[in-house]
C-alpha cells in the first residue's frame, strides 16, 4: 500500500532542532522502560494479549517502538508500514479484534505523555505532541485504509457470489457476512456508506459517536450528523469528491447533537464504484481527548507565562505593598481617627491586604506544583479543614453535615494539597450559602471507568452556579464575588490534576452546587 502524500508524519517539526532532539535521546533513554510497562498494560488490557507468549509481546513490542522511533527521528514510515503489514496479518489472522490492535498501538503515546509529565518535562511537550500524534494518526489512518480495500474487496466478491450461486451458498455467505459485520462492529472508529446523500449502512460506533440508534441513522441523511457550522465544508468535500471520483482527504468537524466537549471528529472518505454506481466509504474517529489534551497544553503555556511575568513583578510590587500595609496598620492605631476617616483607613488597609492575598494566590498558581504523597486517611483531611473553619461556620450559623464511608484505608497523597483545594471549595461554599444555611461533606470510594477513584465532594444549599461562569468555571480570575481573586477554583482543578484525578460539578439554579475532587485510589 503507498503512503499517503498527506501523511502527517512527514511534516517538518515545528520546535526548535535542539529542544527536539532532546526529546528524541530521552525517548532512547526511557526505551526498556517503556516496552516493560507497554507488555503490562498490553496483558491488562485485552484478554487476546494476555493469552499470548510474554516472549512474542516483547518482540513484538520492541519492533513497534523502533518504527515509531525511526517515524519521530527522521519521518521515515518505511519501518512502520512493514510493521503494520505483519502485525496486521498476525493478529487478525489470530482472532484479535481491529480494536484491541488500535488500542496496543495508542498506547505508545499514552506511555510517552504519562512519563514526560511524571518527570516534570512538560516543557517538552510543545514540541514532541504535535509529531508523536502524527505518528499516531498515520498508523490508525494506515489501518483504515487496510480495511477500506479489505471491504471493497469483500463487496464485490459477495456480488459475484451472488450472481452465480445465490442458492448454492446461501448459508456460507450468511456466515461471512456475520464475521465481516463482527469485525465491521468491532472496530473503534465510527464506519459508514453515503449514496447520493444517505448512509446506506453504518457500524454501532459510528452510531454511538452521534448518540443516535441503527434504524435513525440508516437512511438518514448524513449532514444532519454534522454540526450546523461545518456542514458546508463537509459536504462540499463529499460532493467534489463524487464529482472527480476521488478520495476526499481529512477533515475535521463537530457532530451534531453532542455535548460540547465530545464533538471534535475527523474523517476520512473515498469514492468507489461497487457495480451499482458510486458511492462514498468514510470513517470517522473522535478526536475529543486529543484536543483537549492540546488544549491543556496550551493552557500550561499560558500559566508558564504568568508565572514569569508575576515572578518578575514579585519583588517590584510586594515589597512596597508590604511596606504600605504596614504604615497604614501603624497610622490607625496612633490617629485618633473616627468617622467617615477611620472608615477610609480601614478600607485602605483591606484592600492592600486583598492586594497581597491575589499577588500571594498568583504566585502560587503560576509556581511549579510538587506533590509529597504519603498514606492519608482522606476523612481526617475534611474533618481538619472543618475544624480550621469552626469559628466562621458557627458565625454565620451554617449547619454542617459529614458523610464519610465507613472503613477507607489511607490513601497515597499529599495531604497539605488536599486540604489546601477542599479549604477553597468549603471557603467557596460558606459564601454561597446564607445564614442558616447547609453544607454536606463526604468522602468515599467510588468506581468509574474500571478503576477506583477516591471521592471528596461538598455541597451546599445557595443559589447555585451562575450559567455564565460555568464555561469558564475554572479559568484564572473566574468569579462574581466583590471582593474574590477568582483564582481558587483554578488552584482546585492544578492540585486535583497533579494527583492524575478530575474535578466534577453540578449545579442547577436554586437546587445549590455540588463540587467532588476525584483523585486514582492507591494505597
Amino acid at each position: 500500500m503507498p503512503i499517503p502524500s498527506h501523511a502527517p508524519v512527514l511534516a517538518a517539526p515545528q520546535a526548535t532542532a535542539d529542544t527536539y532532539a532532546r526529546f528524541l535521546r530521552w525517548l532512547a533513554g526511557q526505551r526498556d522502560e517503556i516496552i516493560d510497562q507497554w507488555v503490562e498494560r498490553l496483558t491488562l488490557m485485552s484478554p487476546s494479549y494476555r493469552r499470548r507468549p510474554t516472549a512474542e509481546l516483547y518482540q513484538t513490542v520492541t519492533e513497534a517502538f523502533r518504527a515509531n522511533q525511526q517515524a519521530l527521528e527522521s519521518g521515515d514510515l518505511g519501518l512502520m508500514d512493514r510493521f503494520i503489514d505483519f502485525i496486521t496479518e498476525k493478529r487478525l489472522h489470530a482472532g484479535f479484534p481491529l480494536s484491541d490492535v488500535q488500542k496496543a498501538f495508542e498506547l505508545f503515546r499514552e506511555l510517552v505523555m504519562e512519563r514526560l509529565c511524571q518527570g516534570d518535562l512538560t516543557g517538552y511537550l510543545p514540541e514532541c505532541l504535535p509529531r508523536v500524534n502524527a505518528c499516531l494518526a498515520y498508523t490508525i489512518h494506515r489501518f483504515s485504509d487496510c480495511f477500506q480495500g479489505m471491504h471493497e474487496r469483500y463487496l464485490r466478491q459477495h456480488a459475484h457470489q451472488l450472481e452465480r450461486q445465490v442458492h448454492a451458498r446461501t448459508a456460507e455467505l450468511a456466515e461471512s457476512e456475520r464475521r465481516y459485520k463482527t469485525l465491521v462492529d468491532e472496530i473503534n472508529d465510527g464506519y459508514f456508506i453515503i449514496q447520493g446523500e444517505r448512509i446506506v449502512f453504518a457500524n454501532q460506533t459510528f452510531c454511538q459517536m452521534h448518540g443516535a440508534g441503527l434504524e435513525s441513522v440508516v437512511g438518514g441523511r448524513f449532514a444532519d450528523f454534522v454540526a450546523p457550522e461545518d456542514r458546508p465544508l463537509v459536504m462540499g468535500a463529499v460532493w467534489e469528491a463524487l464529482a472527480h471520483r476521488s478520495g476526499g482527504g481529512q477533515l475535521g468537524y463537530d457532530r451534531a447533537g453532542c455535548p460540547a466537549d465530545q464533538t471534535a471528529t475527523e474523517i476520512k472518505f473515498k469514492v468507489v464504484d461497487l457495480g451499482q454506481g458510486p458511492v462514498t466509504i468514510g470513517v470517522c474517529r473522535d478526536i475529543s481527548q486529543r484536543v483537549a489534551l492540546e488544549a491543556t497544553i496550551r493552557g500550561h503555556e499560558r500559566m508558564a507565562y504568568v508565572g514569569k511575568v508575576a515572578a518578575s513583578l514579585s519583588h517590584e510590587i510586594r515589597n512596597p505593598l508590604s511596606t504600605c500595609t504596614l504604615n497604614m496598620l501603624i497610622l490607625k492605631q496612633k490617629l485618633n481617627l473616627d468617622g467617615f476617616d477611620r472608615r477610609r483607613l480601614e478600607l485602605t488597609v483591606r484592600e492592600l491586604t486583598r492586594l497581597e492575598d491575589i499577588l500571594r494566590e498568583l504566585l502560587d498558581l503560576a509556581r511549579p506544583l510538587e506533590l509529597n504523597r504519603r498514606p492519608s486517611h482522606l476523612p481526617q483531611v475534611a474533618k481538619d479543614c472543618l475544624d480550621l473553619l469552626a469559628g466562621k461556620v458557627h458565625a454565620q450559623g451554617i449547619s454542617i453535615y459529614q458523610r464519610h464511608a465507613r472503613g477507607l484505608p489511607p490513601a497515597e497523597v499529599d495531604p497539605d494539597k488536599i486540604e489546601q483545594a477542599l479549604l477553597n471549595l468549603l471557603l467557596n461554599a460558606i459564601d454561597s450559602v446564607e445564614t442558616g444555611g447547609r453544607i454536606t461533606v463526604w468522602t468515599r470510594r467510588v468506581a468509574q471507568d474500571r478503576q477506583d477513584w477516591a471521592e471528596l465532594g461538598v455541597h451546599d444549599n445557595g443559589p447555585g452556579i451562575d450559567p455564565k461562569l460555568k464555561e469558564n468555571l475554572f479559568a484564572p480570575f473566574a468569579t462574581n464575588k466583590a471582593h474574590g481573586t477568582g483564582l481558587g477554583l483554578s488552584n482546585v482543578k492544578r492540585v486535583v490534576e497533579a494527583h492524575g484525578g478530575r474535578v466534577l460539578v453540578k449545579s442547577r439554579p436554586g437546587l445549590g452546587a455540588t463540587f467532588m475532587m476525584r483523585l486514582p485510589w492507591t494505597s
